[in-house]
């Protein structure tokens, strides 16, 4: 299961008192080495590949959590409500069903991850309540039209499609038109979030400690 690189990841961000390695601070927000390899080995899991924590992979990883903590300290000021647990427990739930495994292959292949149910329910925890806040805050307002829902059929899900099923016949535009909406609409929301991070980055102090990306 592929997971866009923002809304995939959830953030463990601790107060000023730490007590490992700082990697980044977002204003007042703390990003610690322990916190970020933690976020690492959960993406690992949930895209079922090996873990990589090069420094270069860390410096990536910093950046969305950067994203990530402004995307949250917005939810604070909204007063947003973060999921319970019956709603992270059903989460959780979809995504061993998407992984097929069993409960017992699931828990054997966090420990692989050296991940505990703990730190992967509040990681997808801030994953789920991202991807409503985001949903929330940059989907209202946006709007598809039916030249905007042709140009896509023609010029990328006709190609896309054949490239995938070669020697059949595509599927005719009005069979996946709601398929093509929802696709335009989360391109709009991600086109308006990156515009939104990219101004909220201005205003925001952030300081890497470069010792822990070498």
């Amino acid at each position: 299961m592929r997971l866009l690189p923002l809304l995939a990841l959830a953030a463990t961000l601790t107060p000023a008192e730490i007590i490992d390695r700082v990697c980044v601070t977002v204003d007042r927000q703390v990003i610690t080495l322990s916190a970020l390899e933690e976020r690492l080995r959960v993406a690992a899991f949930l895209n079922s590949d090996k873990v990589d924590l090069s420094p270069a992979n860390r410096r990536r990883m910093a950046e969305r959590i950067i994203e990530q903590a402004l995307v949250q300290r917005e939810m604070e000021i909204s007063r947003y409500t973060m999921p319970g647990d019956q709603e992270v427990a059903e989460y959780l739930g979809r995504i061993r069903k998407t992984l097929a495994l069993s409960a017992a292959d699931f828990a054997k292949r966090m420990k692989q991850y050296r991940l505990t149910e703990e730190a992967l329910r509040e990681n997808l925890r801030v994953q789920l309540a991202t991807i409503r806040f985001i949903d929330l805050r940059f989907r209202p307002g946006s709007a598809v039209s039916q030249g905007d829902i042709q140009l896509y059929y023609r010029e990328t899900f006709v190609p896309e499609w054949q490239q995938a099923n070669p020697g059949k016949t595509a599927p005719e535009v009005d069979d996946v038109e709601d398929e093509i909406e929802q696709t335009l609409l989360a391109r709009q929301a991600n086109e308006q979030l990156s515009g939104w991070l990219k101004q909220a980055r201005t205003s925001a102090r952030v300081v890497f400690f470069e010792e822990a990306f070498q």
